[in-house]
């Protein structure tokens, strides 16, 4: 049988270009002409005959004779192949062709519930299939370890296009054309008194090609979204494009472009359910952007009045961001960015350039030291051979992307809180909301449909899904379902991609290769914010710390 067909749509664009040779004003023509073709997946079951017991006898068991079930198919995503017994409307057990009040019942389809031949219930049958060649019977209905035999739920579709969604499994397979076949076989159990005959019924298969993934891309084209300079943009996110989104980690991953100034950062959808920036954010504040050619930010290309504060639509930093110099040692030199009750409440950033965090390279987790590498020797230039942990430390930064994790380890700016949530005087702020973050700051400095991670105490905790508690969350979801608080190197692993980049306090960075700190938009006092913080060896993902500290910034997804 056939289902669940889907087209491929292929594109190639052809030129044709004539030159005008030897003029002095030479002419160039160029006509493209798109061509597409929609070339249908196959898909075929081959059912190696029927299924007979010829040999079974009143007050015995037996199964029967072995049949494979085949798929061959071209299909881009694989596909799944499922069996039922009978039809809508009809029974699910052997009925004797002669008597209709004669049966053999169904095998019990409950999840846990197998037999093996010897322990069948008087004119009962089942079900069993091998995927290796007969080594191992098992039965899908109570778990594709389970071995015996189990009953086959019974076909209740009457749309030809859903039938054998609500079958047993024995194959589902993601990968192209990906050919497989399983072993299948009945058996069946007769009381002594059973009247004898020829018990019939009908097991179906089906095979149902696997959809095309709903990747991040797929959705934004799904969604209606265009391209902007070759990106799908960061402020056409909205929770539709992200809901669409199959939670795929590493296969779900895009860039987006900020169109404020045509940045471009990896995005995807993570375990909790939520869209993420999965690179830090890099704006230079006090700089004309590029959608409206002005220092000023608005609601339409940055998160400003688009939570319950929506009076706020637009902002003009009052302070414009720092950028690093640095000299022919690369050495690095930048004024202050203030400590103390000064500095608490007004917007300051720094822009150390573009530097890449090594992280971990799957491996070996970087060692942590109170050294500061990003303004220490322990960095290559652009075009120096990138070596970690070369024999003469280790090079924890480098003006070229690393192959460990590319341009995710992008260091970008460092914020302090008040920059970080996009006010000039964030005084205002200066009860806890760890137990209710409705009194969080309502803007960011992300894109229009980003905001900055909350961290509180609230139902639900971390370890249920919707918790607001969301770097715990994280903690806890890419570590097993588990709350491990002293290694940070799922943090730093795909898909996720934090940087220990660490901070800035005063005219000093602090910790850079040692640590990470990034903010969060809970409030913790009136001088101090919650952030998440992490080294090698401990993960603190609902910390506080001063409020001028510079920190990184992870933007998700409203």
């Amino acid at each position: 049988m056939v289902g669940g067909l889907a087209g491929i749509l292929t594109v190639i664009l052809i030129g044709a270009m004539g030159v005008a040779q030897e003029e002095a004003s030479a002419l160039t023509y160029q006509s493209s002409v798109g061509v597409n073709f929609t070339f249908n997946p196959t898909i075929t079951i081959n059912v190696g005959g029927d299924l007979v017991i010829n040999n079974l006898t009143p007050g015995s068991s037996s199964d029967s004779n072995i049949i494979s079930v085949g798929v061959t198919t071209n299909a881009a995503y694989g596909y799944n192949l499922s069996a039922t017994v009978g039809q809508k409307g009809g029974t699910s057990a052997l009925v004797n062709g002669s008597d209709s009040t004669k049966t053999f019942t169904n095998l019990a389809t409950t999840a846990g519930t197998a037999a093996t031949l010897a322990n069948f219930s008087d004119n009962t049958w089942g079900y069993a299939y091998s995927t290796d060649n007969g080594t191992n019977w098992v039965s899908g209905s109570v778990g594709s370890t389970a071995s015996g035999y189990a009953g086959l739920p019974l076909d209740t579709n009457d749309d030809a296009s859903m039938r054998g969604y609500g079958g047993v499994t024995l194959i589902s397979t993601e990968n192209p054309a990906d050919n497989q076949s399983v072993k299948f076989k009945i058996g069946a159990k007769a009381s002594a008194g059973q009247v004898s005959g020829t018990y019939t019924n009908t097991i179906n298969f089906y095979a149902v090609s696997q959809p095309v993934p709903m990747t991040l891309e797929n959705a934004y084209a799904a969604a209606g979204k265009t391209r902007y300079n070759g990106y799908y943009k960061l402020q056409d996110m909205n929770s539709d494009i992200c809901d669409a989104t199959e939670i795929l980690d590493d296969g779900s991953q895009m860039q987006a472009i900020d169109t404020r100034d045509n940045k471009i950062y990896w995005i995807t959808k993570l375990q909790d359910g939520h869209c993420w920036m999965t690179q830090n954010l890099d704006l230079d504040l006090g700089t004309a952007t590029l959608t409206h050619d002005s220092t000023t930010l608005y609601h339409d290309d940055t998160d400003l009045g688009w939570g319950t504060d929506t009076a706020t639509q637009s902002w003009t930093p009052d302070n414009a961001t720092q950028t690093v110099t640095y000299d022919s040692n690369m050495k690095g030199t930048f004024t202050t960015l203030g400590t103390g009750s000064t500095y608490y409440n007004i917007p300051k950033s720094l822009d150390v350039g573009d530097w890449y965090y090594a992280g971990y390279d799957g491996t070996t987790l970087l060692t942590s030291t109170t050294v500061n590498y990003l303004t220490s020797d322990n960095r290559v230039k652009d075009g120096d051979t990138v070596t970690v942990n070369d024999g003469n430390g280790v090079d924890y930064f480098s003006t070229a992307p690393f192959s460990t994790n590319g341009t995710h380890g992008h260091v970008g700016n460092y914020y302090n809180w008040s920059a970080s949530v996009a006010s000039n005087d964030t005084s205002g702020y200066a009860s806890s909301t760890y137990a209710d973050i409705s009194g969080n700051p309502q803007n960011s400095i992300c894109p229009a449909g980003w905001r900055l991670p909350t961290i509180t105490s609230a139902s639900p905790s971390y370890s249920s899904a919707g918790s607001k508690n969301e770097f715990a969350r994280l903690v806890y979801l890419y570590n097993g379902n588990s709350y491990v608080t002293n290694s940070s190197a799922k943090l730093e692993l795909a898909p996720l991609f934090f940087a220990r980049g660490g901070s800035v306090g005063g005219a000093s960075l602090y910790a850079s290769g040692y640590s990470a700190l990034y903010w969060s938009g809970s409030v913790y006092s009136s001088s101090i914010a919650y952030y998440l913080s992490f080294d090698a060896t401990s993960v603190a993902p609902q910390n506080g710390i001063n409020r001028f500290y510079g920190s990184s910034v992870r933007c998700l997804a409203r």
